[in-house]
């Protein structure tokens, strides 16, 4: 805004909050809870109190925020053809739209494209690999960026190349950036009586992602593993959600357990 910018700004801000309640509306929508929202110089991020989540949530949470954006500037596109005189003042809304869009799906981590890449990992191996193999893609981006001002540098300088850079290093350091996602009311359950537990037979074949499912978002979830040798096993929902961060959400509870 002082190197008079400030049309600039304000468009990609606003383009910034439209991708962001993207997020926030879907992931409502899929009964997570969002706990704050904060910008920094490099962008804003949704942080969300840590527990667990569907891999395919995750997928579908990260591409509401590029789709937003994506079809904002279709809208405004559309006004353009019955509006024509609107072209000059949403132009730039339309480019900052759909250039943050775009960005966002590099397949790097914490850029929404990264966390797309995690969640469908995720259905595969453990969540840990995953932001592991989605490491890798950030150190990648990153050189290309890094070559891309350098070669600016002689032909027309660009310093939002180091800028986009330095971004997808600090991702891979800046915890802050891992966003997490809660289920309604999985926490901080209040149990007035015995009406408010509900318990769940599983045999040990059952998955981790059916056990996930099955957590009630009014209720504290106890579920009874029956074993092969007769006893019964216990586990309370706040150990399958951490078994789940560690685990693929495929694997089953006898798996993860015993082998």
């Amino acid at each position: 805004m002082i190197t008079g910018q400030t049309i600039t700004f304000l468009s990609f801000l606003f383009c910034l909050l439209i991708h962001e309640l993207g997020h926030y509306i879907i992931a409502k929508k899929l009964k997570y809870k969002l706990s704050n929202f904060y910008l920094a110089p490099y962008g804003a991020a949704l942080n969300y109190k840590e527990s667990c989540f569907l891999p395919k949530d995750e997928v579908i949470i990260a591409l509401a925020g590029p789709l937003s954006n994506i079809f904002f500037s279709v809208l405004i596109i559309a006004l353009w053809w019955i509006y024509p005189s609107s072209f000059s003042s949403s132009y730039e809304l339309v480019t900052t739209g759909l250039a943050l869009a775009i960005f966002n799906l590099i397949p790097a981590y914490p850029l929404d494209g990264g966390r797309i890449l995690v969640g469908a990992l995720s259905e595969k191996i453990s969540r840990k690999k995953a932001l592991k193999l989605a490491v890798i893609f950030n150190l990648l981006f990153s050189c290309v960026f890094l070559i891309l001002f350098l070669v600016t540098c002689f032909i027309n300088y660009n310093p939002t190349f180091a800028l986009f850079s330095v971004f997808l290093l600090a991702g891979i350091w800046d915890c802050n950036f891992e966003g997490k996602y809660q289920q309604l009311n999985i926490y901080n359950k209040k149990i007035k009586n015995l009406s408010s537990v509900k318990l769940i037979y599983v045999l040990p074949t059952s998955t981790l992602g059916e056990m996930f499912k099955a957590i009630d978002t009014t209720k504290l979830t106890v579920f009874l593993i029956c074993l092969d040798n007769g006893k019964t096993l216990i586990l309370t929902e706040k150990k399958v959600l951490s078994l789940c961060m560690k685990h693929s959400i495929k694997s089953s509870i006898q798996t993860v357990l015993f082998n």
